[in-house]
């Protein structure tokens, strides 16, 4: 909270060395995160305590504790609650002076194993250090008053301070009703919590910042509502429509609510966190797939496995001699003559003509036959000659191209298995004239760049973009050499030498966009808005959240707009979160520090930001609070601005709202309770005093009556005799108490008096006078224990007593 809890304990440490000659040891167990910062506290305001920092291995524990018990070994051990819990039994052997616990919410829940074993701790004084000592309901605080005053712990039930039926009777639940309702503080509410108040004031101390630093920068919260991506909308409305959803909400199950619960918010902080987008592939199919010119490529492999390959392969009884007319061996004289012959291009001219005769006469409507009208089927017996005269020119075009050019026709999957050479027709003339090889021009070529010249020209456009991946994909053929040439063949078609090998890789896997990571996401829209205007207004900001798999989302997110970020989880190490931090205040070049809630919110100092974004809500908003003082707290120069991310019409939103109700029960038990020193400077502050539990308003007896209806009550005449005995003891001990001459402390230690007289003459009408009694004294134990405390304390009288400070 940066109130100065730390510098505080270390001065009554120093206090009770210096003035009381009480040198420790002292235990303090503090959150993981902070140890080396109270290390470094007291080597700065306290050197000359010997401190022992406890933590690491369990191998470096071990030697830390060699020594343990010699005389001043140590004046202070400082450790975590972890090790606390995994090294009970050592600190449990030994009797330690103070028992410090920093962040004392952490013992808010009594049935902990926590709470259990740090009470059993042989300390002969406590003091809880927290800022936030009410966070969910009143039975946290009742947590921590027993721990303060235990009085034993019992299998059933532990009673001490108060006992917990009647603690949440008094308290608890009209408070609760009174936050719950919503319907505003009537008389019964504002009684109970004024006695509440009347109980906390002994124990608790409270210091707000206001007291510290009288010119402290103002904190303005505000509540970013966003929207549901297109995505989050559909994954929202799939899994509430669920059945088993539905199922299970209505199921009762606590476990399997709370599970549901976090499936929803995963899917409100970012979808990925529920549903990753996929990363799709082809599918590849085997090769029985292709089994088009299978037989054709077995009949070929065989050839080519003969002993001799190449003597006796005949291509030509496959008609496998690809070669045009020009380049086979035959005179030229022949080969002019089959070159005049093919007459494909006059006979296609021939073709369009009478396509066009007959496309004009179906546009005029002569499609059928009429034997009515003579006119008509003339045209029409005309046009069906035009028909069969175009087929008879297609066949003799195909006979003469057949002919002329003996080229047989290939499938393409055979096509496709044979090596196309790289020399060509217009190469060899080129080689065989020199007047044509020389008409060339070396820049002109240059100009026309070939595959490996295109690719790299264009490889920033291939590295950023590629075709939509096939749905299916077929392993090329093996091809077919004969053996001397296979090995040619691995070495062409390797990675390094295959130009195309970058672009088949991209269209093999399509992996999902980078920036699709904030537009499927309404919380990282908001956040690049948000971003963008502080970066511009030279603000810095910290970022929290519950989950680490977040962290990793915004980890991404941050790198892809270029920000300076850190990062503090649970997986830190304790050394290096210190580092870390210096490091952010530091640093004014580095814009974001993401934090995780339950690692990065305690007892560490980031004043260098002075914007505190939550990108996710805490059901406890005391959590929130912790970690918006990480930035508004002592030290800070500029105004705080606190941003809460809640997603509308959704779960977050009723997180939100329960949130606020616990920040009401907050406002009303302690912020509005006055737990400070100058309540009690006041001459007349036991008149601000309500009434005690069960008190009625309209009570005027005086404290012999309060005794005689005690004596009416008693059934038995000796006990009443044992009730006056007990009346002159305490008589002899209030005289005792009011021995002073200060006239303020005996009109003081009078006034309470009355408040027990009052409380049983209302409750003795109703319920049984010996409950009453019990119930009375309980509450008028805790009264005269404050009054006596608070005047030893003017006469300077050590009580020993322990209290947590605020």
């Amino acid at each position: 909270m940066g109130l100065g809890k730390t510098i505080q304990t270390i001065a009554l440490l120093a206090y009770l060395a210096c003035e009381k000659r009480v040198w420790g040891p002292h235990l303090i167990v503090v959150p993981t995160s902070v140890i080396l910062n109270w290390e470094m506290e007291f080597k700065k305001w306290l050197p000359g305590f010997k401190v022992l920092t406890y933590y690491g291995s369990p191998k470096e524990r071990k030697e830390k504790r060699s020594g343990w018990y010699k005389p001043n070994a140590f004046h202070v051990c400082i450790t975590s609650y972890q090790l606390v819990l995994q090294d009970q039994n050592v600190f449990r052997r030994r009797a330690w002076q103070y028992l410090v616990l920093d962040e004392a919410h952490n013992i808010k829940n009594f049935r902990s194993q926590r709470w259990q074993v740090l009470l059993n701790f042989n300390a002969n004084r406590r003091l809880l250090l927290t800022g936030t000592p009410l966070q969910n309901n009143l039975m946290e605080l009742w947590s921590l008053l027993y721990f303060l005053m235990p009085n034993g712990v019992s299998q059933d039930m532990p009673i001490g301070f108060a006992n917990l039926k009647e603690f949440q009777e008094w308290f608890s639940h009209p408070v609760d009703r009174m936050i719950e309702g919503q319907q505003g503080m009537d008389e019964e509410s504002r009684a109970a919590i004024q006695k509440l108040h009347t109980v906390l004031r002994p124990y608790l101390l409270r210091r707000v910042k206001a007291d510290v630093e009288k010119q402290m920068p103002e904190k303005h919260e505000h509540v970013v509502y966003c929207k549901l991506s297109k995505r989050q909308r559909f994954l929202y409305d799939d899994f509430m429509s669920r059945a088993k959803t539905k199922e299970t909400l209505a199921s009762g199950n606590f476990l399997n609510i709370i599970n549901c619960l976090m499936q929803l918010r995963k899917v409100c902080n970012h979808p990925d966190l529920f549903e990753e987008r996929p990363i799709l592939t082809s599918f590849a199919m085997d090769d029985e797939v292709q089994t088009e010119g299978s037989y054709l490529e077995s009949l070929i492999r065989r050839r080519f496995n003969v002993v001799q390959p190449m003597e006796g392969v005949n291509f030509d009884f496959l008609n496998l001699i690809l070669q045009h007319p020009h380049m086979n061996q035959m005179s030229q004289m022949v080969a002019n003559e089959i070159i005049r012959l093919a007459a494909t291009e006059a006979i296609s001219k021939v073709i369009a003509n009478r396509q066009r005769h007959i496309a004009a006469a179906e546009a005029r409507g002569i499609v059928s036959k009429d034997y009515h009208d003579l006119k008509k089927y003339a045209k029409y017996r005309e046009m069906q000659m035009q028909i069969q005269c175009m087929k008879r020119w297609e066949s003799i075009q195909y006979v003469n191209s057949m002919r002329c050019a003996r080229k047989p026709l290939f499938g393409s999957d055979l096509v496709a298995l044979l090596r196309s050479m790289t020399s060509s027709y217009r190469d060899r003339l080129f080689s065989s004239s020199a007047r044509i090889y020389m008409s060339q021009c070396d820049a002109i070529r240059e100009m026309v760049q070939g595959y490996k010249g295109r690719i790299y020209s264009n490889l920033d456009i291939l590295e950023q973009y590629g075709c939509v991946t096939p749905k299916a994909v077929v392993w090329p053929k093996e091809r077919i050499l004969p053996y001397e040439g296979q090995l040619q063949l691995q070495q062409a078609n390797s990675i390094d030498n295959d130009i195309f090998h970058p672009i088949r890789s991209r269209l093999s896997i399509a992996f999902p966009d980078k920036w699709l990571i904030q537009y499927d996401c309404g919380k990282l829209q908001k956040l690049d808005k948000l971003l963008r205007e502080l970066a511009a207004g030279g603000h810095r900001a910290l970022i929290f959240t519950q989950m680490t798999r977040v962290l990793d989302i915004l980890e991404t997110f941050l790198n892809i707009h270029g920000y300076r970020y850190l990062r503090l989880d649970g997986a830190t190490k304790v050394e290096q979160r210190q580092i870390l931090t210096e490091h952010f205040n530091s640093d004014k070049r580095i814009l974001c520090f993401i934090l995780s809630t339950r690692s990065g919110g305690l007892g560490i100092n980031l004043t260098g930001a002075d914007t505190v974004i939550f990108y996710d809500l805490d059901w406890n908003p005391s959590m929130d609070k912790q970690c918006q003082d990480r930035a508004h707290r002592i030290g800070q120069t500029r105004d705080v601005h606190i941003y809460r991310f809640v997603t509308e019409y959704t779960i977050e939103e009723n997180i939100f709202k329960k949130a606020n109700q616990k920040r009401m029960l907050d406002n009303v038990v302690i912020q509005e309770g006055d737990f400070t020193a100058d309540f009690f400077n006041k001459t007349d502050w036991w008149r601000e005093l309500p009434e005690v539990v069960g008190a009625s308003e309209r009570s005027v007896y005086t404290p012999v009556d309060y005794e005689q209806a005690l004596l009416e009550a008693e059934g038995d005449e000796t006990d009443a005799q044992a009730a006056m005995v007990a009346r002159k003891e305490m008589n002899m001990d209030d005289n005792d108490f009011n021995d002073t001459p200060s006239a303020v402390t005996r009109q003081s230690s009078e006034a309470p008096s009355q408040a027990p007289s009052q409380t049983v003459s209302q409750a003795s009408q109703t319920e049984d006078p010996t409950m009453d009694e019990d119930v009375e004294l309980n509450v008028g134990h805790v009264d005269q224990y404050m009054l006596r405390f608070w005047e030893r304390e003017m006469l300077g009288i050590d009580l020993g007593f322990g209290g947590f400070a605020n």
